[in-house]
C-alpha cells in the first residue's frame, strides 16, 4: 500500500486519498477479527496463542540475515529449515545455475533503521485447529555483494573479483508461520514483496500486476494440507 510522499495528494487528488484512507481503514478491521478468530476461535488448548508483535521484528533481522548467508554459501540444507517450498525451490534452481568455480560474498554491514511491522494477513485451513498466518516486515540495511572465483586451472579463489560497493538496501520480508491441529510451527520465510505505489493496484483485488504474484492472503488461503 502506498506510504509517505507514494500516496495520493490531500490537495490534489483528494477525493482518491480518501478511497486509500478507507481502504486502510477496512483491512485494519479485517486483521483484527482474524486476529481475535486466531487466538480465541480456532483453538481450545491452553494457553491461547500470542501474536507475538514485539518479536516479530527481531525474529525478521535474524532469518534474513541467515536466509542471505546461506544463500551466499550454497547451504541448500540451511535453507531448507527456513523458507517455504517456493522460495527454497527458487534458491536451489539459482545456486545450481552459478559457474562452479564461482563464489558469492554477501555482507550486511548494518540495519539502518529497526524492522517496521507492516500488516498481517491470517487464513484458516480446513483442518481443525488449522491455520496460515503471514506477515510483512520492512527491513533497511546497508550491504556490499560480491562474486569471487577461481578464474581458472591453478589460480587461487581470489585471482579474480567482481565486487559490488555497498549499498543501501530496503525489503519487505513475508514470514510465514503455520499452526497446524493447535500447534504452532516455527517461522518460515515465505518471500518478499514489494511497496504498491499506485492505489488503482491497491483496490484491485486479482493479480499484482507489479510483482506478477497474488495477494499474501489468498496464496496463504490456497497453502497445500499435509
Amino acid at each position: 500500500m502506498p506510504t509517505g510522499s507514494k500516496k495520493p495528494s490531500i490537495f490534489t487528488d483528494f477525493r482518491k486519498r480518501m478511497r486509500l484512507e478507507w481502504h486502510r481503514i477496512q483491512k485494519r478491521i479485517e486483521e483484527k477479527k482474524m486476529v481475535y478468530g486466531y487466538k480465541f476461535s480456532l483453538t481450545e488448548k491452553r494457553p491461547r496463542p500470542k501474536m507475538g508483535l514485539r518479536r516479530i521484528g527481531p525474529i525478521a533481522q535474524a532469518l534474513y540475515r541467515q536466509m542471505y548467508s546461506a544463500y551466499a554459501d550454497g547451504d541448500i540444507a540451511t535453507l531448507s529449515t527456513i523458507c517455504t517450498e517456493g522460495l527454497l525451490s527458487s534458491f536451489k534452481a539459482r545456486i545450481a545455475a552459478r559457474p562452479h568455480n564461482e563464489r558469492i560474498r554477501w555482507t550486511l554491514h548494518r540495519f539502518t533503521r529497526g524492522p517496521k511491522f507492516v500488516s498481517q494477513r491470517i487464513a484458516i485451513l480446513p483442518l481443525s485447529g488449522s491455520a496460515v498466518r503471514q506477515v510483512i516486515v520492512r527491513l533497511q540495511s546497508r550491504q556490499t555483494l560480491a562474486r569471487v572465483g577461481s578464474g581458472g586451472p591453478g589460480l587461487t579463489e581470489d585471482a579474480y573479483k567482481q565486487p559490488d560497493e555497498e549499498k543501501a538496501i530496503s525489503e519487505y520480508l513475508v514470514l510465514q508461520r503455520r499452526m497446524w491441529k493447535g500447534e504452532e510451527e516455527p517461522w518460515m520465510i515465505w518471500g518478499t514483496t514489494e511497496e504498491t505505489t499506485s492505489i488503482d493496484t491497491v483496490l484491485e483485488p486479482h493479480t499484482n500486476p507489479t510483482t506478477g504474484q497474488r495477494p499474501v492472503i489468498n496464496r496463504a488461503q490456497s497453502a497445500k494440507t499435509k
